[in-house]
Formats: structure tokens, sequence, C-alpha cells
């Protein structure tokens, strides 16, 4: 069973003024641009991003670069969304990195990345102190140099009058996900629309249930089990599982709390049951998603 899908991440990835901004991104500055879903659980390069720096795609070659580049990017988004600011930090292999986080009603929805800029003009030594900080690379001198020659280098003061750009982008785009979201809240049944609230304030109850959401519906459960299938084209129960493994997902990625705690946090009743539920889903178990490996 797949968890509930993200429908403002869905609704940015299908924005074809995405892709156009990106190809500006690209002809202007040579950066590519990114959206992540929260946590980075999906990464999407939009038509006309482009290719990003040859070096990170040296180091994305490697399981501990994807490692190490997936911790670093989960820790600086998540980050940037509990400031819920735009950041522009040093990633681990001393690039500069910027995050934009966007927010539809208050809810951090996606984040636009973009940089992997050199820190500093080309130059042999610069060359070298940025080798010298990836010892675990093991790439050839000629690779890494090829590479590197093609990276971006752009002042730091460019590189945030880009991150502004994207911001000022990222805003309309907020805007624009929150008149679809109204627009669908007015076409969507009140019964279902209150449903789903009650549903989103109290899925962590591991005693929720058809009764208590049908009576936050104003009908009878056995009436609005029928209606909700109807509507949604799924039961309640798989409604609510799908609510709390989004949530494990969140916290998976995002949190190092244990994964026993995320499972309670989650509103799942038995550690058992939720790993069950998790594998049918992800087709990989919680431990393996938080690390990259599903």
């Amino acid at each position: 069973m797949p968890a509930a899908p993200n429908p403002d991440f869905a609704y940015l990835a299908s924005s074809p003024v995405l892709g156009e901004i990106a190809a500006l991104v690209k002809r202007l500055t040579g950066l590519a641009l990114a959206l992540n879903a929260p946590g980075v659980t999906r990464i999407l390069m939009p038509d006309g991003a482009g290719e990003g720096n040859p070096l990170c795609a040296l180091i994305g070659a490697t399981p501990e670069g994807v490692a190490r580049c997936r911790a670093c990017d989960r820790r600086h988004h998540a980050r940037a969304a509990a400031m819920g600011h735009s950041l522009l930090y040093t990633c681990h292999a001393g690039l500069l990195d910027l995050a934009v986080p966007i927010f539809v009603d208050g809810r951090h929805v996606a984040t636009l990345s973009s940089g992997q800029v050199l820190p500093e003009p080309h130059s042999p030594a610069a060359a070298r102190r940025l080798r010298d900080a990836l010892p675990w690379l093991e790439v050839s001198p000629a690779e890494f140099d090829t590479a590197y020659r093609q990276a971006v280098h752009l002042p730091r003061s460019h590189v945030q009058d880009v991150m502004r750009l994207i911001e000022v982008f990222a805003s309309e785009l907020c805007a624009n996900a929150r008149r679809i979201r109204a627009l669908e809240a007015r076409l969507e049944r009140d019964e279902i629309r209150r449903a789903r609230e009650y549903i989103d304030h109290h899925f962590r109850d591991r005693r929720l249930g058809l009764p208590a959401v049908a009576a936050a519906a104003g009908l009878s459960p056995a009436h609005f089990s029928h209606l909700f299938h109807r509507e949604t084209g799924t039961t309640l129960s798989r409604h609510i599982q799908s609510r709390r493994l989004a949530e494990a997902k969140r916290l998976l990625a995002e949190t190092e709390c244990s994964i026993t705690d995320i499972c309670y946090a989650s509103g799942f009743g038995t550690l058992t049951h939720f790993n069950r539920l998790f594998r049918q889903s992800e087709h990989c178990s919680p431990r393996q998603y938080r690390q990259g490996n599903g």
C-alpha cells in the first residue's frame, strides 16, 4: 500500500514554470536547480535544469559519496525548514549550496535547492585544498582535475542573488499551490473534508477508527464508510495507515529518533505491525529507508 501522496509537491513538480526558471538559472549562472520532497525522500531535476557540478557527479558515483551528500542535504534542508527561510551553507565537500523551503498553509511541502559552487576561483592551490578535503574519494588526479576545471565558481554575493531569485519564484509557486488547494477544498464534499482534517489532527492516536471519524464528519459509520470509499477510492483504514506511514517516513528522514519511538509517535500499535506495513509500502525496512538504501 503506497503512502499518502503529497499533492502540493505533485503540483510543484508538474508546474511548467519550474522548468522555465530552472532553464533560466542554468543559462545565467551555470547552476542546476532541483525540487526536493521534505526529508529529501525524492529529488526532481526539472526539464531544463541541465547537469550539476561534475565534481558532485564524481562524488555521487560512489556509495559513500551518496550517503554523505544525502545526509548533508537532509540536515541542512531540515534546518532551513525549521528556521522558515532560505539557507546558504557549505556542504560536506566544501562547496556552496543553497536551500529554499516552500510552505503551503504553514506546512513544509518542498525545498528548492541549487549551488554546488566552488568556494574560491579556479587555481591549482584551490584545487589541492578541495581535493585534500575529500580523502575518501578514490578517483584519479586526471579525473578530478577535469571535473574541477568544469565546475562553476561564482562570488558569494552572486550566489546570494541567485538564492533571492529562487526565493521570489518559490513565493509565487507557494501562492499558486494555496489557490489550487483552496479550489480543491471547495470542490470536495464537506463531510470528506472534515474527516481528512480530523484524521490529520488525530492519526497519532492508536485508537482512531471509523466511529470517531464518522462522528467528526457528522454521519453514521455505515454511511460514512461507503461515502469515503466512493469519494476517495480507498478505505478509511488504508487512508489512516497511509497518513501514519507518511509521518513515519518524515520522522525517519528528518530526525534521529529511534525506530521504536517513531513507530509509536506515528500512531502504530506495535513495532511488528509497523515494520510489516512499512515493508509492504516501501519494499525495505525502516532502517534501510533511513540509510537511503531502499
